[in-house]
């Protein structure tokens, strides 16, 4: 599998659109190639929170603690 390398850094500066966030979590493959770890940045910052509101906010949240423990249990 050959990974490429987006630039996320200031992504959450850029998003400033409902409609831009919806677009990138419904790119699956996109979305699933941008870092955990910034994945939960973005998810987590209040610019999202305001945009997509408390139950989005958190079911996405949730989907993403659900791909980390499927990983962990892949691993063990």
């Amino acid at each position: 599998m050959n990974k490429t390398q987006i630039d996320v850094t200031d992504l959450s500066s850029l998003i400033f659109e409902r409609r831009q966030i919806l677009a990138l979590i419904g790119d699956t493959r996109l979305w699933r190639e941008i870092p955990l770890v910034q994945r939960f940045a973005i998810v987590e910052s209040s610019e999202f929170l305001i945009l997509m509101g408390e139950s989005f906010t958190a079911h996405s949240r949730k989907m993403l603690e659900n791909e980390i423990e499927a990983m962990y249990a892949t691993l063990h």
